[in-house]
């Protein structure tokens, strides 16, 4: 997300977790669903305004499952609506699917690859505008297979078709791709966590021969640790790795280049704005509370891009600022506002220095 943008969502909400012995805490509804507006504004987009909404079931699983769906509307007549979720089935031998997929008609800018500094000596980006429009679906078993360990195949197919600022005709691609999934959580809670690790490596691979634009090979690893200091206070850090390998290398679509920024990996820095095949971030939360339902936390991140074929090491991408965080209900769903500052744009009178979030989700 990047500068200027307010956004109100459910994304990647998680099921409930138990009551805390926090008195408080004890007297939020403990709803088996609830709905939140979707209010968002960017210079490409204008308004928008929409809504998401999500639902805490059981199937076949003492666990609670959750589905969300979503959509919005802007100005300009742009649109994407989406669903998602994780269902939970067995007892004896319990497995869980993770599914997502959705549709949009967005504006979007490209800022080119890499990460060295420009004919100016900044690393600003001004972009090439763009029409976009995407539809895509994936979807995951993982099977429990002892202590905190989960393990499981997946397959995702991604198709867009973008005009470029300028351009003639539209560039489609589409992005068939299995793979597999290993994951180790300890965390005590899903969605806002006090102790526990999280370490999930995934890898997926595009081939021509099931019709990929590229072929490709992208694998991921996210590191999450969430240590308790105090009464309610937590220091948290997350490690996050990402690398697009193809004997093709100049063939692989922007789209899959690995990349960060927005709302969720270095916030204050807009996504999309450094792209290549290779990604680091890393980003460090200190969460305490404030009064009754309120907490706050301070956050800092940093990121970059490489290219393995060529390494070169560039300044490091930074985002810092603050947050408050107000509880609706005993799942520690959180609306969550955050302000940030990146060290891209120097000026502390410039707003592309700064973004600005609304949602209804941690960052990590």
């Amino acid at each position: 997300m990047c500068a200027g943008v307010v956004h109100l969502s459910a994304a990647d909400v998680q099921p409930p977790a138990s009551p805390t012995s926090v008195d408080e805490e004890l007297l939020l509804p403990n709803w088996p669903a609830m709905a939140v507006p979707v209010i968002n504004y960017t210079p490409e987009t204008g308004w928008e305004f929409g809504g998401a909404a999500q639902a805490y079931i059981k199937l076949f699983s003492p666990r609670t499952s959750v589905i969300q769906i979503g959509g919005a509307y802007s100005l300009n007549r742009q649109w994407y609506v989406n669903a998602q979720g994780t269902l939970y089935f067995g007892t004896v031998l319990p497995w869980l699917l993770q599914f997502r997929a959705g549709y949009r008609n967005y504006p979007d800018t490209y800022y080119g690859t890499g990460a060295e500094p420009n004919k100016s000596g900044t690393y600003a980006r001004n972009g090439t505008p763009y029409d976009s429009q995407r539809g895509y679906a994936f979807i995951q078993p993982l099977l429990h297979v002892g202590r905190s360990w989960y393990i499981g195949p997946h397959a995702e197919y991604l198709w867009e078709r973008t005009l470029m600022q300028g351009a003639d005709e539209w560039v489609t691609i589409q992005m068939p791709g299995i793979g597999v999934t290993a994951q180790f959580d300890s965390r005590d809670e899903v969605y806002y966590p006090h102790k526990g690790l999280m370490l999930k490596v995934s890898v997926s691979h595009y081939n021509r021969w099931w019709h990929s634009t590229c072929g490709l090979t992208a694998g991921q690893i996210d590191f999450r640790q969430y240590l308790p200091i105090g009464k309610q206070v937590v220091w948290c850090y997350q490690v996050r790795a990402a690398i697009a390998a193809s004997l093709t290398p100049g063939e692989i679509p922007f789209q899959m280049l690995p990349t960060f920024g927005g709302q969720d990996l270095v916030r204050g820095i807009p996504y999309g704005m450094y792209r290549d095949n290779t990604m680091v971030g890393l980003q460090t939360e200190l969460r305490f509370p404030i009064w009754r339902w309120i907490r706050a936390c301070a956050f800092v991140g940093a990121g970059d891009v490489y290219d393995y074929r060529h390494w070169q090491w560039s300044r490091p991408k930074i985002g810092y600022g603050l947050g408050l965080r107000l509880t609706i209900n005993r799942a520690k769903i959180n609306i969550r506002a955050d302000v940030a500052r990146n060290n891209i744009y120097p000026s502390w009178g410039d707003i592309k220095g700064y973004g600005f979030y609304l949602t209804a989700t941690e960052a990590f």
